[in-house]
C-alpha cells in the first residue's frame, strides 16, 4: 500500500475512481452538517466556547438539533440500518432503555440513557448521512482536522493536573481535564492524520499539519500519563510497522526511537515513574517516593474495581445493576461487607456494560465492535483485488487503528456511553455501505476492457 491517491492503471485493469456525490439539495447540505458535526463534537468546542469567548453558545443542543433534523430530512434512518454494526448498538441501545425500570436508582439511569442517546446521534449521522467512498474520504478529513484542533488546544489550553501528584497533562475544564479521555481521543483520531499524509500529495495545510501531528501527538499521549494510551500507541506502532513494506521499516524504527527520546525529554520523571506500576505485582509494598506509591495504589484499585465489576456481573448476569449504577452498588456491596466504598466507576469499558446492563448488553456492545473490525476486513480486502482502490486500503487501515484505539484505552475506562464508539462505528457503517454502493462502478469499466483476439475469434 503506497502513499498516494489513485494513479493510473493499464488497460488491462482500468482506473477507477469515487463516482460524483449526488447534488440534490437535501443531501449536499447534510453531508457539510456532517463534517461540521464531526468537528464540533470531537474537539468538544461547546466546552472550550464558553471559556474563551465568556459566555455558552449553546453550540452543543444546536449541532445535535441540526443533525437530527438533517438525518430525518434525508432518509438517512431508513438507509443506516442496512449496516448489522447499526442493528447491533440499536440492539444494545434497547437493552439498555429494558433495564433503566429495574436499576438500582431508576432517576440516575434514566440520566445515563438520556446521555447515551446523545452519544448515538454521531452513529445515526454518519451512518446515515455519508454517502458514497468520495465523503467517507472526506469525513476521515474532518477527523484529522478535529484531532489536530486538539492537538494544537493542548499548548494553550493544557497544563500539570493540580490536584494529581504525578504531574499529568490535561486541560483545565471540561473532558479533556480526564487526562486519559485526552490521551483517548487522541489516539482515536491519530490514524486519520496518517490516512491525509498517505492519500494526498503536495504541501496542502492539511497535509503538512498531520504529519506534525504524526510526531506531536505520540509525544502528548505520553506526557498524558495514561497507561492505557501508552499501550494502546505502542500496539497502534507495532501493527503499522510490521504490516508495512520492508523499506519502510528502518525509517519507522528511526522514528520510534526519535519519538522515544523525545518523550523522555519533555515528559516529566514523575510521570515516566507512573509508567512503572503497569508491571506492579501485588505483592510489592515498597515504593521509592510519593508519586510510585500513588500510581501503585491507583492500580491496585483499578484492579479491586474490575474484581468487583465481575462480582456485580455474577450476581445480576441478565440485567445488571442498571445503566451508570455501578458506583452506587459497589458502595452498597462494599458496607455489607463492612469495606470503604470506592465510589469510582470500573475503569473498563466492558464490564462497565456486563455490570450495569448484564452479559446480553455486552455480547450486542461486543459484536457491533466485531463488526466494525470486520467491515475494515472486508473493505483492505476487496481493496487488495483492486489496486485502483488504493485509499480504500489506506481508509480500512486507518480506522481498523482507531479501533483498536478505543479497545485498548476501553480497557482501562469507562467509556461505554461517552460518544467515542459511536463516531468510530459510524464511520465504519458508512464505509461498509459506501464500499458496496460505489464498487458496482467498477464491473461497467471492467466491461470496456477489450476482449483478447483469441476471446474475439471464439465470437467469431
Amino acid at each position: 500500500m503506497t502513499s498516494s491517491p489513485v494513479t493510473a492503471r493499464p488497460s488491462a485493469a482500468p482506473t477507477w475512481t469515487p463516482p460524483r456525490q449526488k447534488t440534490a439539495s437535501r443531501q449536499q447540505p447534510g453531508f457539510y452538517v456532517v463534517l461540521a458535526f464531526i468537528f464540533i463534537t470531537y474537539t468538544r468546542l461547546p466546552e472550550i466556547l464558553p471559556k474563551i469567548i465568556g459566555h455558552g453558545v449553546r453550540l452543543g443542543l444546536i449541532t445535535t438539533v441540526f443533525a437530527v433534523g438533517v438525518v430525518l430530512i434525508s432518509g438517512g434512518i431508513v438507509r443506516m440500518f442496512t449496516s448489522k454494526i447499526v442493528v447491533a448498538l440499536t440492539a444494545f441501545t434497547a437493552w439498555l432503555v429494558l433495564c433503566v425500570p429495574l436499576s438500582v436508582w431508576r432517576g440516575g439511569s434514566f440520566q445515563q440513557m438520556v446521555a447515551w442517546m446523545v452519544s448515538l446521534v454521531s452513529l445515526i449521522l454518519l451512518a446515515g448521512c455519508i454517502d458514497g467512498l468520495e465523503q467517507c474520504r472526506k469525513a476521515m478529513y474532518a477527523m484529522a482536522a478535529s484531532v489536530l484542533m486538539i492537538e494544537a488546544l493542548s499548548f494553550f489550553l493544557g497544563a500539570a493536573e493540580t490536584t494529581d501528584p504525578s504531574e499529568r497533562l490535561a486541560f483545565l475544564f471540561g473532558t479533556f481535564a480526564n487526562a486519559n479521555d485526552l490521551a483517548t481521543l487522541l489516539l482515536i483520531g491519530l490514524p486519520f492524520c496518517l490516512f491525509v499524509v498517505r492519500t494526498t500529495r503536495g504541501a496542502s495545510p492539511l497535509r503538512i499539519a498531520s504529519m506534525l501531528g504524526l510526531f506531536l501527538i505520540p509525544i502528548t499521549v505520553v506526557r498524558t500519563g495514561s497507561r492505557g494510551g501508552l499501550l494502546a500507541l505502542v500496539l497502534m506502532f507495532a501493527l503499522y510497522f510490521f504490516t508495512a513494506p520492508a523499506f519502510q521499516k528502518i525509517p519507522l524504527a528511526l522514528a520510534a526511537l526519535f519519538l522515544t527520546l523525545a518523550s523522555l525529554v519533555v515528559t516529566s520523571g514523575s510521570t515516566l515513574v507512573r509508567y512503572k506500576t503497569i508491571f506492579l505485582t501485588s505483592d510489592e509494598t515498597y515504593f521509592g517516593n510519593a508519586v510510585e506509591e500513588s500510581a501503585a495504589l491507583s492500580t491496585r484499585s483499578r484492579k479491586e474495581l474490575f474484581l468487583s465489576s465481575l462480582r456485580l456481573t455474577a450476581e445480576n448476569p441478565f440485567v445488571g445493576v442498571g445503566p451508570g449504577m455501578f458506583q452506587v452498588a459497589d458502595a452498597k456491596d462494599a458496607e455489607e461487607r463492612k469495606h470503604p466504598a470506592a465510589w469510582h466507576q470500573t475503569h473498563n469499558t466492558f464490564t462497565q456494560i456486563s455490570s450495569e446492563e448484564g452479559v446480553p448488553a455486552l455480547i450486542f456492545y461486543c459484536l457491533a465492535l466485531a463488526f466494525c473490525f470486520s467491515a475494515a476486513r472486508t473493505a483492505a480486502r476487496f481493496a487488495g483485488q483492486h489496486p485502483e482502490l488504493q485509499y480504500l486500503g489506506a481508509m480500512a487501515f486507518s480506522v481498523r487503528l482507531s479501533l483498536i484505539a478505543f479497545t485498548v484505552t476501553g480497557m482501562f475506562a469507562s467509556n461505554a456511553y461517552l460518544f467515542y464508539f459511536p463516531i468510530v462505528a459510524g464511520l465504519c457503517a458508512a464505509l461498509e455501505r459506501s464500499m458496496r454502493t460505489d464498487a458496482q462502478a467498477l464491473r461497467p469499466a471492467a466491461q470496456t476492457v477489450p476482449a483478447s483476439p483469441r476471446a474475439q475469434n471464439r465470437t467469431a
